[in-house]
Parts: structure tokens; sequence; C-alpha cells
């Protein structure tokens, strides 16, 4: 995750800190251009607060702090003309929609990268590896984009289901057990569904990994490990789930790799035999 990331979702921030992070946030462009005696005196707080919030993002020290934050802004102003919930109008040629879709996808990947945090992924990886099942629990798009991994965990012998499937989400719910594991695919996290099977998931002791844009929704409580995607889409004023979706099919991408590269050599071996065999 970036440094804007990370102040976004100001993870064990202490009251302090996330006074600082809110600051920061507010006055991205005028705190690059500040000393940390300097942005301690306009945030009312002390240089050694700030200290310590830095190194919470990782950082080495205030320098690059500054440094990466800059460069950040430079990326985020490179793409500031792109609306993800309009990507386009109605009077731009095609091959103009083109160009500025291709904008919008490449933005959406290298937000979505810069949100991930390795901690995070290496459970997520882990936790899927030793289930014994996958129940994904997806609606509309989601559920597609779950329907696209699950075709892909079959040629490496994982079994998905969706669980959201055909109604049937209570007895898949039910018949989990802590040897299995649920992934939570939902972008705005508000499902009173999902929150209702991710509870019940919990207090069964079913691993839950919880993918969606928002950190303090309904699902990301119940999450044995949470990955969070930008939350760039508004939930009624857009023409198209670009972004949110092209966010998930990279995660779920992802994950489907790092499976594959855990039995490499074996994982090929099979890819090859099943093509010889059609």
């Amino acid at each position: 995750m970036n440094i804007i990331g990370k102040l976004m979702t100001m993870r064990h921030f202490t009251p302090t800190e996330k006074t600082i992070a809110a600051y920061i946030l507010e006055h991205k462009e005028d705190v690059i251009h500040l000393n940390v005696q300097q942005l301690a005196k306009v945030a009312y707080t002390s240089h050694s607060a700030i200290i310590r919030l830095i190194q919470k993002l990782d950082l080495k020290g205030y320098k690059e702090f500054i440094v990466g934050l800059a460069q950040e802004l430079q990326v985020t102003a490179a793409h500031s003309a792109i609306d993800i919930n309009y990507p386009f109008d109605s009077t731009v040629p095609a091959l103009q929609l083109a160009n500025e879709m291709a904008e919008l996808m490449s933005s959406t990947i290298e937000k979505t990268f810069n949100y991930l945090q390795q901690e995070d992924l290496a459970n997520a990886v882990q936790m899927l590896s030793s289930a014994n099942r996958i129940y994904i629990y997806a609606y509309g798009d989601s559920q597609i984009r779950a329907s696209s991994f699950q075709n892909k965990m079959l040629k490496i012998h994982k079994h998905v289901i969706i669980a959201t499937e055909l109604a049937e989400w209570a007895y898949h719910t039910q018949n989990s057990d802590k040897n299995d594991c649920a992934i939570m695919l939902s972008y705005h996290g508000m499902s009173d569904t999902l929150a209702k099977a991710a509870a019940y998931l919990h207090a069964q002791e079913t691993p839950i990994l919880v993918i969606t844009a928002e950190e303090e929704g309904k699902l990301t409580k119940w999450g044995t490990t949470n990955l969070i995607v930008p939350n760039s889409e508004e939930k009624f004023a857009k023409i198209g789930t670009f972004s949110s979706q092209l966010s998930f099919e990279y995660i779920l991408n992802i994950l489907y790799a790092c499976l594959f590269q855990e039995n490499y050599e074996e994982n090929v071996a099979k890819a090859l035999d099943a093509d010889r065999f059609f």
C-alpha cells in the first residue's frame, strides 16, 4: 500500500496519529513543501508524534516521507482527468474513448497494487492454500469475477464453490467448518446477507477473506484477513462498474498466481497434461 493509502486506512493509528493523517490528507500539496517542524506547528502536534506516524508508514524518516508523497501526488495528477464513474462522454470519437478506458484501467491497477500489503496478501494465500473447500460469496457483477476465479482454480485442483449461486448460501454456510475458508467479495461491503453469513462463519471458526473497498463496512469486522481496494466508485451514480470489477479481477488473479506458484512445476505439468487430453 502506498503512503496515501496507508494514511487513509489509518491502521493501528492512535487518536493523535489519526489527526495528523487527516491534516496531511487534506493539505497534501502544501505538506510536501514543509519541514517536520513546520508540519508539527500547522497540525498542532509534536515533532516526535509525526516521526512515530512516519515509522508506522514503514518509512525511515521525514525526507523519505516527503519524497514519496510528492511522487504519489505526481502519479495522481497524471490520472486526475479520469472520472471513474463517467470515464467518457457522448461526444468523444471511438479511438479517444478507447484511450480513456485504457487510462482508467491502468490507473485502477496501479491504485489497487498500491493498496496491497505483504502480510495481508501472504495471509490470504496461506488461507486459500490450506483450505479443503473455498466458498465465495458475491452478487451481481462480482459473481462474474467469482466464476472466473472458480474456473482458474479448477486448473490447479482447488475446488471453489460460489455459495451465493442458486440462493443456497445458507446451506453452504452451515456446511462449512474451520478446515474450509470463505471469500466475501463485496465492493461497498454493506450487504446484510453477506454480513449475516460472515457472522455465522466467524462463530464456527471458518477463516474469512474479505475483499472490499469499504474498510469500515459490515464485513471487515468478521474478516480473518481483509484485502482493501480503492474506494473510487459511487454506488449508484456511474455508467458501469469498470474500476471496481477490474480491482477485484486483479486481486483474484494475484491470489491464483500465488497459489499456482506454490507448486509451480507440478501445476505446469497438470496444464500440459490437460491440453494433451483434449
